[in-house]
């Protein structure tokens, strides 16, 4: 394929995923208490470990020079250059700022061409939208076809997710924000839903797990509207849960495509361990 895509890894895609779709990740930098990571350098069962006992989370996003190197190595073979997506990490990260940085630099000083899109789409979402464009280059589309695909997919691409409790949004200091933002009154009183974009938003509340399953399912299908659609499900340390919104998923909507990912710093690192969801959007038209 002529053009390469690139986002960071909070897609949370499998490794032997990324290298089937032809897609390269940008790795993000975090810090947990007095460390320094990047996505990847801890197992999940280690990052959610921290966070219950405490440690606080600040998200730093990918840093110009993480953005270069992934922007060379995609290139390779290539001849029509690269698309990268890059995600908002909140209002005050600057990760799409540096991913631009590094996409002048290397336009400018070694004639790389760097399309860099910021979605305002996290995760499992970015990642529906990262394996439909994935699929219009493997299929040989050309810059324009990958970019017209993006602008198709992305209107119907969306994430939400659910947890059997509020603990993590408290313990990040982000359950005051989000209970008054969203009109449903105290999140503890049920099994809240919520749409994860660059911000954290309650959107339901359930009595239990199978009815905000059901709720999610229902969202989900409005937006999708019956098209072929791209599901990604993903999990913080509940893959029985994330199995059976799978099966669900494929059940209920005309998916496909479907993945099962583990949840990440960045949406993980604020609603906790125990949460699962689901990101997704219309699958891309074959290039012309």
């Amino acid at each position: 394929m002529s053009v390469a895509i690139v986002c960071d890894s909070s897609v949370d895609l499998p490794a032997e995923v990324l290298e089937q779709r032809g897609l390269r990740t940008a790795p993000v930098g975090y810090s947990l208490g007095s460390r320094i990571y990047q996505q990847g350098e801890q197992t999940h069962d280690e990052f959610y470990a921290a966070l219950a006992g405490g440690e606080t989370l600040i998200i730093n996003g990918v840093n110009s020079d993480s953005w270069e190197a992934v922007y060379r190595a995609a290139a390779e073979g290539h001849d029509d250059g690269v698309v990268c997506l890059c995600q908002a990490f909140g209002s005050n990260s600057p990760s799409f700022d540096f991913a631009e940085y590094a996409a002048r630099r290397l336009n400018h000083f070694e004639e790389l061409n760097v399309r860099v899109h910021q979605t305002p789409r996290s995760t499992a979402g970015q990642a529906a939208i990262a394996l439909a464009l994935a699929r219009v280059a493997q299929a040989d589309g050309d810059l324009q076809a990958v970019e017209s695909a993006l602008d198709h997919v992305t209107g119907s691409a969306d994430i939400f997710m659910i947890t059997q409790d509020v603990d993590g949004l408290d313990r990040a200091g982000e359950l005051p924000l989000v209970t008054s933002s969203s009109g449903l009154g105290p999140l503890d009183y049920g099994v809240p839903v919520f749409r994860a974009r660059d911000r954290i938003k309650a959107v339901d509340l359930a009595d239990d797990a199978e009815e905000a399953e059901e709720m999610l399912l229902n969202r989900a299908a409005d937006i999708l509207g019956g098209e072929p659609s791209i599901v990604v499900v993903t999990h913080a340390l509940a893959p029985e849960a994330a199995a059976r919104l799978r099966d669900k998923a494929t059940a209920r909507l005309n998916a496909d495509e479907v993945h099962v990912t583990e949840l990440g710093p960045t949406v993980g690192g604020m609603l906790g361990a125990g949460a699962w969801g689901m990101g997704f959007c219309n699958a891309p038209e074959p290039p012309t």
